[in-house]
């Protein structure tokens, strides 16, 4: 059966649309769900770490005791228990400073801050009553996302939520002793007041630039280090139309003398995107100036934008694209089969979208409209590498960078926040939310053979290192209709694994010594493996030490011309192939019981 059979190699590198991998690049994955790369070795995939939750504002012994010194108009006792959707938050040092929707105050948004670094929730003083706190956002359908941005001591809170009430169009928490935060609210001062509530908000040159989508869209801005103070009428940017001002972000430009230029990026809607250099006050240095990008495009999506090592990334009508360090904007990473840009442009909700970058990996989430019932789904991409990853679980509502980490607000919980890891560590866990973490890899269509007819696939085996206490590992050849073809089994290693903190140290071997060497497993196949086209599905229980490696196929080219029938006719009493040398007659379930010459 092995003669003139050539090896197949299919070393997963990335996740790609592609429906056809002979025209994508080699090692295309339809899906590498809870599967990071594995960082000693390219192409060899280890478990996604489970987040674990770090703050849940449903928990009152999570928000810590309350002092007795203020009233209760002075100081915001954190929801007692009853917190709901947050809405926006930012990471500022270790500290998380938030709002989210608090039955104490019905259908309002109150703020809340919590310490990373000592695990403690910190008492938000200030003024805080229905005419300081803004209405709570819808928690599903288009929404306009709260932003938030450090200026000085004041971080700014831009919320749709504000409606004026007191005189009140936005919020900030000052920050002046940074454990003891004080809310306030109120509008701005000088020669320029909101009327309504700003959508947007970002710090360039120490200046507050605020979205101000009124009848006439425009970017307000402020006094340095001054946020809630405009002293002249003329600190407005118009943009020539009264198309709505979507998002901000924040850029550095390398020069030619090889400096660095700061650049605010202000996107409108999807049709430009302009960049903002210099400041009002340097006028002979470097004066105020806004130009246009090199391409027509934008963001529906202003939670997406977010600093990476290659420039500002943003998810675009057609795909994410970064605005690099010498101000060009990408094509859509991923476009074409070279990755991921289906679920970005096919997501049923734009402004859902989230994404944050956390050294090398950018993390995305969105509503795949592709997909029956829109699922949340979450797509990592890996600058250096150059792939992606998923359709990982528990994907996020928003998300923000923290040291080598992410903070997190799962999407649909409410009131939490959590820890997610890009990258394995000794404490790493994975059991998410109370349920035990499983991975899926599954190739792309394999690549056509050319050669029209179908192909028999005689021997298969997967590199892995495999765990105790997963599960079977279920290996499944799948055709191109999804029909599984078979499926085989591979019990979890029967060794049981060291544990970080239950054993004497230099007494045994971290992950259980030989339960993990990384090792071809044969697939053994129940019937004949014949088809046109195929994808190959593998999936477990996710444990340390778990690792996927490169899958071996040995391919034999058949006579057979292709048939995309896969289930024979009643009548047929047995179904036969042709090799190489001879014929092979199967009874119906598949199994071979006669081999004749070839005539």
């Amino acid at each position: 059966m092995q003669r003139k059979s050539t090896p197949v190699t299919w070393r997963f590198k990335g996740v790609s649309d592609a429906l056809d991998s002979s025209t994508a690049f080699d090692g295309a994955m339809a899906a590498l769900t809870n599967l990071v790369p594995d960082p000693t070795t390219s192409r060899l995939w280890q478990c996604r770490p489970a987040a674990t939750k770090v703050f849940d504002l449903n928990a009152p012994s999570s928000v810590g005791p309350f002092s007795s010194g203020f009233s209760s108009g002075f100081q915001h006792n954190y929801f007692n228990g009853t917190g709901g959707f947050i809405s926006v938050y930012r990471v500022i040092g270790d500290i998380v400073y938030g709002m989210a929707a608090d039955s104490n105050f019905s259908g309002q948004d109150a703020p809340f801050a919590y310490d990373l670094a000592t695990n403690s929730a910190l008492l938000v003083a200030g003024s805080i009553n229905a005419t300081t706190l803004p209405n709570s956002p819808p928690t599903a359908g288009a929404w306009t996302p709260p932003q938030m941005a450090l200026i000085g001591t004041k971080l700014m809170v831009a919320h749709g939520g504000f409606t004026g009430a007191g005189g009140n169009f936005i919020g900030w928490f000052d920050i002046s002793t940074p454990n003891a935060p004080v809310w306030n609210a109120g509008n701005l001062s000088g020669a320029i007041q909101f009327t309504v509530a700003p959508t947007g908000v970002a710090q360039f040159f120490n200046r507050a630039y605020y979205l101000y989508n009124s009848a006439n869209p425009a970017v307000i801005f402020s006094d340095v280090l001054a946020a809630t103070v405009v002293t002249n009428a003329s600190q407005v940017l118009t943009f020539g139309d009264n198309v709505p001002l979507t998002a901000l972000g924040s850029l550095a430009l390398s020069t030619t003398a090889g400096g660095i230029v700061q650049s605010l990026i202000v996107f409108k809607n999807v049709t430009t995107i302009y960049q903002v250099t210099g400041d009002e006050a340097l006028s002979t240095t470097n004066p105020l100036t806004v130009n246009s990008l090199n391409v027509a495009t934008g963001t529906l999506a202003p939670n997406t934008v977010c600093n990476t090592p290659k420039g500002l990334a943003f998810v675009s009508p057609d795909g994410v694209r970064v605005i690099g360090f010498d101000a060009r904007v990408s094509d859509p990473i991923g476009h074409d089969g070279s990755g991921v840009t289906v679920p970005f442009i096919l997501t049923s909700v734009p402004t859902r979208m989230v994404a944050a970058c956390s050294g090398n990996v950018l993390r995305i989430t969105t509503l795949n409209g592709a997909l029956t019932g829109a699922p949340a789904q979450e797509y990592w991409y890996e600058f250096d590498r150059n792939i992606w990853t998923g359709p990982h679980t528990f994907p996020a509502s928003l998300i923000e960078p923290w040291k080598a980490t992410f903070i997190m607000a799962p999407s649909g919980i409410t009131g939490s926040l959590w820890q997610s890891d890009p990258v394995q560590t000794l404490q790493s866990t994975f059991v998410e939310n109370g349920s035990q973490l499983t991975w899926t890899a599954a190739t792309a269509l394999l690549p056509d053979t050319d050669q029209i007819v179908n192909v028999c696939i005689t021997e298969a085996q997967l590199d892995l290192a495999v765990a105790s206490g997963i599960g079977n590992i279920s290996i499944s050849l799948l055709d191109q209709a999804a029909t599984v073809i078979d499926t085989v089994t591979i019990p979890p290693s029967t060794a049981s694994q060291t544990l970080w903190g239950q054993f004497v140290w230099g007494q045994a071997q971290w992950g259980g010594g030989a339960a993990i060497a990384l090792a071809p497993y044969q697939l053994q196949w129940h019937r004949p493996i014949v088809f046109a086209r195929g994808m190959f599905t593998a999936s477990a229980g996710s444990a340390l030490g778990m690792k996927v490696g490169a899958l071996h196929l040995r391919y034999q080219v058949l006579r057979q011309w292709i048939n995309t029938q896969t289930t024979p006719a009643a009548s047929v009493d047995s179904l036969y192939y042709f090799t190489e040398d001879g014929v092979v007659y199967t009874t119906e379930d598949g199994t071979p019981y006669q081999t004749e010459n070839a005539a």
